[in-house]
């Protein structure tokens, strides 16, 4: 064989290769498909649909500076926009992006679908959803290029199905959200590919952080995106309250007992739910309440917050177990439901005293579950039995998987407030999780956030959208891909301070469940914070997001210098420096990296670090 022949063989080989290589999905396309002056076709009336017509048009222009125009029909190559309700390739979230002779076609069964697959080919063009549009970005929350010649060279033939069916945002404690930060968050949701904002019925019954004060507002933003509508949270004493002095006055003994085996006025205690009547009050006011709020998709029927789950202790042993008590309820209302023809969806949790599965009662399996590792220890991954906690919920986790045929998904804590803004940064981390997760079968993964200190936890959260569709993809690719639309030329050295921060404040900083750092560890987290931070102070880029990631880099420096000061045993020193950490708190409100509330926030501060005014 002469050496010409020997070439075109060996070319071939390696082309063979690189295509045994590609995901069994994906097809190359076999040239660059032009995009500029492209007419987006669609004749759906779903709002989702529309939306992802109005969308593709508005990001277009402004990427090519001409016109796309929204058709039913049109001549030649174009963007067409399907709905396809049989084809179970693309049921559910799932979503096709198919090259057909110059044309690219968006498809997917459901309209929520079809919309992810224009922000899912947006951002193959090119564009960055890094962030809702909060303030404090002031318009820089997402990146959209400019480009002359822009053109679509992906693969031909591309099937996206997320590995997590649920992935969903929660409001939580609500201490910094308002009107227009939820419909920025909602606006965002689905460019993240998230699909349920969870917002709470009456968080701590507290009437400041509830759906119906957003209700209005919020809804016809979620409709239009097609993202689910969940609302409730930890809140039967919301329709069986002991603070209701006629109903206690008239129904005492519907209600738990305290230690002296009377009717207790504490909200946390959980009501008698052996009483027939008491349960029959409950059923019916969840129903009322879901009856006048259609727009409901899913209801999260959780029990108070820190429940006290029998006081008396005569009555310990009748009541039950915690997750029985629980599954008898929630079955209770989920019968309701089903016999009204609804088509609400319950979910409750697993959670603290009522995390194992119920043994005495059989939870309906209609029901979701949320799994919450509330005390998860992150200094270690999730199935690392070297964290005591870890350990003991992934045990219970195998107990659910093989007693419970409904689905289970996770409440993680990738972002929390007994963290107090502090930069847990946890990109690699998350991935290890989302994988063992997903091989466990899990349907869903749940994380929170909070206006007030997004930007902290922005690579938490974009990472974790990212990786709920496919926590196979490396994350360090994923990382350069973030700190490159947001840092820009700042790149390298953002990626260095990140991947620095992951290395440090989990394993050395104060965090709740890590193991309590030794000196040379907390020495050589400040150092490596050191270096990363002098090696910012040259870098040029986004000057605003640079300067938060200074104050993220200031804040873990000067939580170590407590931990040091706490390993030396030199109370004095820990003292001076908790201060500093609260004087930097304080001093950078509005900025996005710290979570003020108005309310004592000094006091916040030194009470996390076990220190008083």
């Amino acid at each position: 064989m002469n050496n010409d022949r020997l070439g075109v063989v060996v070319h071939i080989l390696s082309i063979l290769f690189i295509l045994s290589t590609l995901p069994s999905q994906e097809a190359l396309a076999q040239r660059p498909v032009p995009i500029a002056g492209r007419a987006i076709v669609v004749s759906d009336t779903a709002a989702p649909v529309r939306l992802a017509a109005s969308e593709l048009s508005t990001y277009l222009s402004r990427m090519t500076g001409g016109a796309h125009p929204v058709v039913r029909d049109a001549r030649g190559p174009v963007i067409a926009l399907r709905r396809l309700p049989n084809d179970s390739a693309v049921a559910g979230d799932a979503y096709a992006i198919r090259v057909r002779r110059d044309s690219i076609i968006l498809a997917s069964a459901t309209p929520r679908g079809v919309l992810f697959a224009a922000y899912d080919l947006l951002e193959r063009l090119g564009c960055a959803w890094l962030a809702p549009e909060l303030a404090f970005y002031h318009g820089a929350a997402e990146v959209v290029p400019r480009v002359e010649r822009l053109a679509y060279a992906g693969p031909a033939d591309v099937v996206v199905r997320p590995a997590f069916t649920r992935r969903a945002l929660e409001v939580e404690e609500g201490l910094s959200h308002d009107s227009e930060s939820l419909a920025a968050i909602a606006r965002w949701m689905p460019k993240a590919r998230l699909n349920t904002l969870v917002v709470p019925l009456d968080y701590g019954g507290s009437g400041r952080v509830r759906w119906d004060a957003w209700r209005a507002a919020l809804t016809p933003e979620l409709v239009r995106r097609g993202v689910t509508i969940e609302v409730g949270g930890h809140g039967w004493q919301n329709f069986l309250s002991p603070t209701d002095d006629a109903l206690f006055a008239a129904h005492p003994e519907w209600f738990g007992k305290d230690a002296a085996c009377r009717p207790s006025r504490d909200p946390s205690v959980v009501f008698d739910t052996r009483n027939a009547d008491a349960v029959r009050h409950v059923v019916d006011a969840v129903v009322a309440y879901l009856d006048a709020r259609p727009e409901i998709d899913v209801f999260d029927f959780w029990p108070p917050d820190g429940a006290k789950w029998a006081e008396c202790a005569a009555e310990r042993t009748a009541l039950g177990t915690p997750a029985d008590r629980q599954a008898a309820l929630a079955n209770a209302v989920q019968a309701a439901l089903a016999g009204r023809g609804s088509r609400v969806r319950l979910e409750v949790i697993a959670y603290a005293s009522a995390k194992e599965p119920p043994t005495g009662v059989m939870l309906d399996p209609r029901i979701l579950v949320d799994f919450c590792p509330i005390g998860q220890n992150f200094d270690v991954q999730i199935d690392d039995p070297r964290g005591a906690n870890n350990r003991q919920y992934v045990e219970a986790l195998g107990r659910w998987r093989a007693a419970f045929a409904g689905d289970v998904a996770i409440y993680s804590y990738y972002r929390k407030y007994a963290w107090m803004s502090l930069p847990v940064i946890l990109p690699h981390y998350l991935q290890h999780d989302l994988r063992w997760y997903a091989g466990q079968s899990l349907r869903g993964i749940t994380t929170y956030a909070e206006p007030g200190d997004w930007a902290t936890y922005e690579p938490n959260h974009w990472m974790l959208a990212h990786l709920a569709w496919d926590p196979t993809l490396a994350a360090d690719s994923l990382l350069k891909r973030y700190v490159a639309a947001r840092y820009g030329a700042a790149g390298p050295a953002a990626l260095n301070a990140i991947v620095a921060l992951e290395g440090t404040v989990r394993v050395a900083g104060t965090v709740p469940y890590s193991a309590p750092p030794t000196r040379e560890r907390v020495n050589d987290a400040r150092s490596r914070l050191a270096a990363a931070e002098s090696a910012l102070g040259t870098a040029r880029g986004d000057t605003a997001a640079i300067a938060r990631l200074r104050l993220m880099l200031d804040y873990a420096r000067r939580d170590l210098d407590v931990q040091a000061a706490r390993v030396a045993g030199d109370s004095a020193a820990a003292r001076a420096a908790v201060e500093r950490v609260a004087d930097l708190y304080l001093a950078n409100g509005g900025r996005g990296v710290f979570l003020h509330t108005g309310r004592s926030d000094r006091a916040r501060v030194l009470r996390h670090y076990g220190t008083r005014e």
